[in-house]
């Protein structure tokens, strides 16, 4: 069966140029010219892929882009954005909120029928291993990032249902830390939470070298464009509508491993589970977000912590989590061990600090290293 293409534009001659190429690359093509009538054709038929104009006599084609992907019946349509308006603000809003494609008019016909071909054939291809081998969600570790306990454990219910290894966390803090030890398919996070919010946290995980490969789903309750192109400049992968209905976020989260080959795949995902340990159960740090440090007073490791620039509450555990990593045992470092730890450390304090705080930080525990060693000498 011939792939079915519904092209979206208010110019007659581009509707007769686009149906004239498609067809010869071997689609049915169903053409519109307002957002209105797009939308009815859209609820009445099943199409293999949309080509959208971004400007229409009765509104924002971005809108019907807004309402196919937050649609469980057309989420994973595959949709390509054509339009005169190349400005990047427009680029960014259109990529942010799902198309897969943006093409400036005016267009190569010969790029565009290539490209219509490449995404109508992937998503076939992602359907017929979808159905051979299972939901794309089995097996996957997930950081569930949210201040609510109950829809935080809502969410994890369902995920683990699904057959996903679920991490929770409370916070945009607690969720830093966890991935400091925890290796993790992908994030999910609330956009507003009590301190450091989901941007912020986004921000932090893209900009880590270790960590910027994890894939990041913001859980939102509106929708707006100024934070979805926050989030593309940051390197957020997708934006989802916060419901009590987690299917919309279901169908999102198996598009995004489709689209995206598991980290571990490249050799950067989550490490081996211990031998012994349940999917309920994390190392003993990662599930509580703290660790029990008592180092005697007046030590190495107490001085890195009080000059780190990190909050009493959560500098102990981060610092500890960071010597670890180095495979320094923190509580009884000496000078030369904190010499090689400055590394690992220099990566965490850039997770929960701004750059200029995090650059004070670590300055003032190189110097320590020095004074450390040099008294030691």
């Amino acid at each position: 069966m011939k792939p079915q293409v519904l092209i979206v534009d208010d110019s007659l001659t581009v509707r007769m140029d686009l149906r004239s190429l498609l067809h010869g690359a071997g689609f049915v093509v169903t053409a519109c010219e307002t957002k209105a009538l797009a939308q009815k054709v859209l609820k009445a038929r099943t199409f293999s892929l949309v080509i959208l104009d971004v400007l229409l006599p009765d509104g924002d084609g971005l809108d019907i882009l807004r309402e196919i992907r937050s649609s469980a019946d057309l989420v994973q349509l595959p949709v390509i954005l054509l339009s005169t308006e190349i400005e990047v603000k427009h680029r960014i809003q259109g990529l942010s909120m799902g198309a897969d494609e943006y093409v400036g008019k005016p267009y190569d016909g010969g790029y565009l029928a290539l490209r219509a071909t490449e995404l109508v054939n992937q998503r076939s291809s992602a359907r017929r291993a979808t159905e051979g081998t299972g939901p794309a969600l089995i097996g996957k570790k997930i950081l569930v990032v949210d201040d609510s306990p109950t829809y935080r454990a809502s969410l994890a219910q369902v995920l683990r249902q699904d057959g996903c290894d679920v991490i929770p966390a409370q916070s945009g803090e607690e969720a830093l830390s966890l991935l400091a030890i925890e290796g993790v398919d992908c994030v999910i996070m609330d956009l507003l939470m009590p301190g450091m919010g989901g941007l912020e946290a986004a921000r932090r995980i893209k900009q880590a070298g270790s960590l910027c490969h994890i894939p990041v789903v913001i859980l939102t309750g509106h929708d707006d464009a100024e934070t979805r192109e926050e989030g593309a400049r940051i390197g957020v992968e997708d934006f989802v509508l916060k419901a009590p209905e987690l299917t919309m976020l279901k169908s999102r989260l198996r598009g995004l491993f489709r689209q995206k080959p598991a980290a571990s795949a490249a050799g950067g995902g989550a490490p081996p589970r211990r031998a012994g340990s349940s999917p309920d159960q994390a190392p003993q740090s990662s599930r509580s977000g703290s660790l029990s440090v008592v180092p005697a007073s007046g030590s190495l490791f107490e001085r890195v912590v009080a000059v780190s620039g990190l909050s009493s509450v959560i500098g102990p555990s981060t610092i500890v989590r960071a010597c670890r990593r180095a495979g320094i045992e923190p509580r009884s470092m000496s000078p030369e061990d904190l010499h090689r730890a400055l590394p690992a450390i220099h990566e965490t304090l850039r997770m929960f600090l701004n750059e200029e705080d995090s650059e004070r930080g670590i300055a003032a525990i190189s110097m320590l290293a020095r004074e450390a060693a040099s008294a030691a000498g």
